[in-house]
């Protein structure tokens, strides 16, 4: 059986209610090392003269988990443009007289 027809295999994930909630990033930086990506998410506010970023969390994965990473963003991506953009929209109702 090849890579490509093996069943999806579930996995549980755990974890506190704290890191459940998430954070907010709208901004991030990417180094890589030699054998791993580091990926800094940061939390960037340029307002009233102000311009500083907080980190909000530090991700560490290998290569091939980054390149796995990259191809789920990118369909991901795609899709929510298909939908945003073709249509697949339902249509607003005009307003009742």
């Amino acid at each position: 059986m090849s890579d490509e027809q093996k069943p999806a295999q579930q996995i549980t994930v755990n974890a506190e209610p704290k890191v459940l909630k998430g954070h907010y990033a709208n901004a991030f930086s990417v180094t890589s090392q030699e054998r791993d990506v580091v990926i800094d998410f940061l939390s960037h506010v340029n307002a009233h003269g102000v311009n500083q970023a907080q980190l909000v969390s530090r991700i560490f994965m290998n290569h091939f988990a980054a390149r796995d990473l990259i191809a789920t963003l990118q369909k991901t991506l795609e899709q929510w443009e298909k939908l945003r953009y073709e249509g697949n929209v339902p249509p607003v109702e005009e307003e009742k007289k």
